[in-house]
């Protein structure tokens, strides 16, 4: 093609070709007649006049005809540049220093293509610059997700993955894990059990779910992981989305609750069944005497306390789910508030024959607190000291105070608190995991209630333990 088109002459050496073919065809045409005249006699002057004056006017022509269209020679050449791929765009043609109308017409042209090529390439660097953006936005937003995400392809191993699945799965980076079998990822985070269970899973094709544990106990963390197959062109057959979410928070307050429903039930169940044996008792027999009916009588109002206790923690778990607890602060005498919260407790000490020392400073300052709040936390941890001390121990009261707090210590020679489970000590529904402690009646919601008042007062619990030797709870209150 490109040899076909240098061939081709230009439009001024075809004009002109043609101008001088028609030029010599006419001066042959004269020197036909002037040989004629020759012949016939005429003067040779005349005759060379009479041929020389069209081959002068030939020449001249056939210059200022080249000269008119070099112009168009020009556009016309320009054009073959394109066509033979000499000039790689429209945008390379030259524009023409001449003010004729066809040149003015073609700068005009040239002007209208270098802007239409100026805002097309304009368009196209707008667009790579909203795709990178958008890329980088996708890739910002995949990678603040808070669960985990992951491409495998059809043999398994990792395409694309998040920051959030690579922390999780305790690799450094992702570089560590693409490329990689993600199955093997799993396998060493998690319990051998629910490693056997997902290499089960692994190889059907289906979507699943799966709850990984990481260890034996369900405070060493729970994973919920998801497969999902990928179906469309743009992924390659066999391709799968993975999804990892942390669920150990969600799966410790389940089993809290189904406990807290199992504790309940039990501390229902057991204080209706005594008031009704007892009061069955009194109704069906006239004949017992007035001593054991007073004994009954203490018993139908013991167990109904404990009920209404009992109530009474609900409607305080109620409140701090809702966020509806407050406190009302009235100046408060703390050596009054003190001694009426021992004397609550004094039957459960003599109860279990507890050793129980009481230890004031000699003039305790008067604060101004929610009274009734703060005495229900103080009999809270002097029941709970009683409670969990074997028959024989001792409970001890120990007050001091500063410049800024007063600090209300109760310890006591109990079984004490694993230290794994110290730092949940004051969860709701939380109770220990001792079998000592699961014998004893409680709801596990006095400790979260008394941490709830201390932080409302700008105060706080601290608990420091150790295993069958005793406990320490401080309550600290700001003075002021």
């Amino acid at each position: 093609m490109n040899n076909i088109t240098n061939a081709i002459p230009s439009l001024s050496s075809r004009i002109v070709d043609r101008y001088l073919m028609c030029g010599l065809a006419s001066i042959l045409g004269v020197v036909s007649v002037a040989l004629t005249l020759a012949w016939r006699g005429a003067l040779i002057e005349s005759i060379s006049i009479t041929v020389a004056v069209p081959l002068f006017l030939l020449l001249v022509g056939s210059f200022i005809m080249r000269r008119s269209v070099q112009i168009n020679e020009s556009i016309e050449n320009q054009l073959q540049h394109i066509t033979t791929g000499v000039c790689n765009s429209p945008a390379d043609l030259v524009p023409l220093i001449a003010t004729t109308p066809v040149a003015a017409g073609w700068n005009k042209l040239l002007r209208q293509i270098n802007e239409q090529g100026t805002l097309g390439s304009l368009e196209e660097r707008l667009r790579e610059t909203l795709d990178a953006s958008a890329g980088k936005r996708w890739e910002g937003i995949f990678n603040a997700l808070s669960e985990g995400v992951a491409l495998t392809s059809p043999n398994g191993n990792v395409v694309l993955v998040n920051n959030a699945l690579v922390a999780m799965v305790g690799a450094t980076s992702g570089d560590d894990v693409v490329g990689r079998d993600l199955g093997q990822w799993f396998a060493t985070a998690v319990s051998p059990a629910s490693a056997a269970e997902l290499e089960q899973l692994q190889l059907k094709s289906n979507s699943f779910t799966l709850e990984l544990l990481l260890g034996t106990e369900l405070s060493a963390g729970v994973w919920r992981l998801s497969r999902t197959p990928l179906i469309g062109e743009a992924f390659e057959q066999g391709s799968s989305l993975w999804s990892l979410r942390d669920v150990t928070q969600q799966k410790l307050a389940e089993e809290m609750r189904n406990q807290f429903v199992f504790t309940a039930t039990h501390e229902l169940r057991t204080p209706l069944a005594n008031i009704k044996a007892y009061a069955e008792t009194l109704i069906d027999n006239d004949d017992i005497d007035v001593e054991h009916q007073k004994g009954f009588y203490n018993i139908l109002m013991s167990e109904a306390t404990r009920l209404a206790r009992f109530v009474d923690d609900l409607l305080d778990v109620s409140q701090m789910e809702s966020g509806a607890i407050s406190v009302v602060r009235h100046e408060t005498d703390m050596q009054r508030l003190i001694e009426e919260a021992v004397e609550k407790v004094t039957p459960s000490l003599q109860e279990k024959t507890l050793a129980f020392e009481s230890k004031l400073p000699a003039k305790l300052p008067k604060l101004r607190i929610d009274k009734d709040k703060i005495a229900a936390v103080l009999v809270n941890l002097l029941s709970n000291a009683a409670k969990y001390t074997p028959a024989g121990g001792s409970v001890r009261l120990l007050v001091e105070t500063d410049a800024d707090v007063i600090r209300l210590q109760v310890e006591d020679t109990g079984i004490g608190i694993a230290a794994d489970e110290l730092p949940r000590l004051c969860e709701k529904f939380f109770r220990s995991h001792d079998t000592r402690v699961q014998e004893i009646s409680g709801s596990g919601l006095g400790l979260a209630f008394a941490q709830e008042v201390a932080r409302l007062h700008g105060g706080d619990i601290t608990v420091s333990s150790e295993l069958n030797v005793g406990s320490r709870f401080t309550l600290t209150l700001p003075l002021n």
